[in-house]
């Protein structure tokens, strides 16, 4: 939409240009008096006020607000009154003035100048009409545009909230687990939590944060949970992303990914692994995630599957139509893959 001084200047000049018309016209072949301009101003001033009319009043309070019948009736009786109005003021003119004009005097060629008064007049309507709808619309879709995006910070920005409480939860009882058979490594944990907090607290208020950043927290999440694990466990990370990299990302987009993996790819028998491999370029993030499969029992209810619905759900809102979410179990080899890609990483940069 054009700013307010744009369409100001832009109405001002097409009713300078309309209203000097007759003067350029006039001073083709006839010589240039007052009486001729005032008879051609007629038509334009009349055009103006009808079109302003209805710009202004009638189509705003009445035929977009559904008085389309009284809007319609107003608008013929002005088209018709003006429109003979217009031509008396022309033959005023002609007359009273005894301007040289070539004109046709019979009744049938006044009839026909009327007609042609009334179709200017109907034009004129339709492109007030026209123009004040299209501004209306416009006005609407950017208010529709508005809600639907402060609808979907509102949602988000209840989904980081959600994500806080879930993931605390979860790390709590890990750290309780801790104290009853090592408190120097429930000491190294709770160290840990307090440099993931820090995370929680400041950069999960972004809608994106750097992707290095993010990585620190995923660090700093794996060396808490490690210290609960025995030997029997393979946890292998790589990270190739590189120290230069820009690319921004939407805060704990991964993290329940691998909180599922630790939940899930862990037996207490047997042995298990975890490798997490997450990559950046200018054109894509990907998280790869592939680890042993040990679902809980239906009786387990930790974490209620609550942290993989908020993940697809922030994917919808953070990248529509720009990732891509790969889920699959092999029961052959009893091996859960999980691959998140984002195509959206230009768009996020610094």
């Amino acid at each position: 939409m054009s700013s307010p001084k744009t369409s100001i200047l832009i109405n001002i000049l097409i009713w300078v240009t309309i209203f000097l018309s007759p003067i350029l016209v006039l001073g083709l072949d006839q010589s240039l008096s007052w009486p001729r301009i005032l008879r051609g101003m007629g038509m334009p001033i009349v055009l103006m006020v009808v079109y302003y009319l209805n710009y202004l009043w009638l189509t705003p309070h009445y035929f977009m607000r559904g008085k389309r019948r009284f809007w319609g009736l107003v608008n013929i009786t002005l088209v018709i009154s003006l429109s003979i109005i217009v031509h008396l003021w022309f033959q005023w003119f002609s007359t009273r003035m005894e301007l040289s004009v070539n004109e046709e005097k019979g009744l049938g060629m006044q009839l026909l100048h009327v007609l042609y008064y009334m179709f200017c007049l109907g034009v004129t309507i339709t492109i007030a009409m026209s123009i004040r709808m299209s501004m209306q619309w416009a006005r609407l879709e950017k208010e529709r545009e508005e809600a639907l995006k402060a609808l979907k910070e509102a949602e988000l920005e209840n989904l980081r909230f959600q994500i806080n409480p879930h993931f605390m939860l979860n790390t709590l009882n890990n750290i309780y687990a801790l104290t009853a058979f090592d408190q120097q490594k429930a000491q190294t944990a709770i160290m840990e939590l307090s440099k993931m907090m820090r995370h929680i607290l400041y950069d999960n208020k972004e809608p994106y944060i750097s992707l290095h950043k993010d990585l620190e927290f995923i660090d700093n999440y794996i060396n808490l949970m490690k210290l609960r694990l025995s030997s029997d466990v393979e946890i292998v990370k790589n990270i190739d992303v590189p120290a230069n990299s820009q690319a921004m990302v939407a805060p704990l987009i991964f993290i329940s990914l691998i909180e599922n993996a630790f939940k899930h790819g862990i037996s207490p028998t047997n042995k298990s692994f975890i490798h997490i491999n997450i990559s950046a370029t200018d054109q894509q993030i990907i998280c790869e995630i592939k680890n042993s499969h040990y679902p809980k029992a239906d009786n387990d209810q930790s974490g209620h599957g609550i942290g993989l619905q908020q993940v697809q759900r922030r994917l919808e809102l953070n990248y529509p139509g720009k990732y891509k979410w790969e889920k699959e179990i092999d029961d052959k080899t009893n091996i859960y893959k999980s691959k998140i890609t984002l195509y959206d990483t230009q768009l996020h940069y610094h």
